[in-house]
């Protein structure tokens, strides 16, 4: 869906530079003033928020460094709804699967720089973790590259939709990509210079 406002470079850049640099309160009165400023809600602001080069947007930017607070703050800004409630699931925020130009969204950010906190947040309000990047890396893949052995250990028990394989990996014929293979292969991770994770 194309955004149906029109922003600045500068507005775009600032709304950036805040959730990258982990300025929430800075960032959610800056968005009221654009929500006044253009008649919008802040879900169309921050849909129309994509650096033009890059295709990242401001939840790109606090998934990759950890901002969990700016995390929520844009989340919750994206759709009101996505405030946890009684009444069942939670709908997903419009932004939270956005890719940007290599096909990276939040959540691999989150993975690739070991935000285990930000990752746990993105899934249980319902990022893809089977979403695959340019690279053909899904957001475990991704973690696994960098070395965060506890967010790959996480995804790998509580990611939705990894039973078909893990993204970037050649599938191994033997591998039926069934949750039984992902427990092998968590297990076959549990071990890392004769510790266990987490132990």
């Amino acid at each position: 869906m194309a955004p149906t406002i029109s922003l600045t470079e500068d507005a775009i850049d600032d709304l950036l530079y805040l959730a990258r640099v982990n300025e929430t309160a800075e960032l959610s009165s800056y968005l009221s003033e654009l929500c006044a400023q253009h008649h919008a809600s802040a879900a169309s602001i921050l849909e129309a928020a994509v650096d033009e080069a890059s295709g990242n947007t401001s939840l790109h930017y606090a998934a990759a460094n950890g901002h969990l607070d700016t995390l929520k703050l844009l989340i919750t800004s994206e759709s009101p709804a996505a405030a946890p409630t009684k009444e069942g699931p939670i709908p997903t925020p419009p932004n939270l699967n956005s890719p940007n130009a290599a096909g990276n969204t939040a959540l691999h950010w989150a993975a690739l720089n070991g935000h285990l906190e930000c990752v746990k947040h993105l899934v249980a309000l319902g990022a893809d973790v089977s979403v695959l990047n340019k690279a053909g890396h899904d957001a475990v893949f991704e973690a696994e590259l960098n070395g965060k052995e506890d967010v790959v250990a996480w995804l790998l028990v509580e990611g939705e939709g990894l039973e078909e394989g893990l993204g970037g990996e050649e599938k191994d014929e033997n591998d039926d990509g069934t949750v039984a293979e992902v427990n092998k292969k968590l297990g076959e991770m549990e071990v890392k210079d004769g510790e266990k994770l987490g132990g």
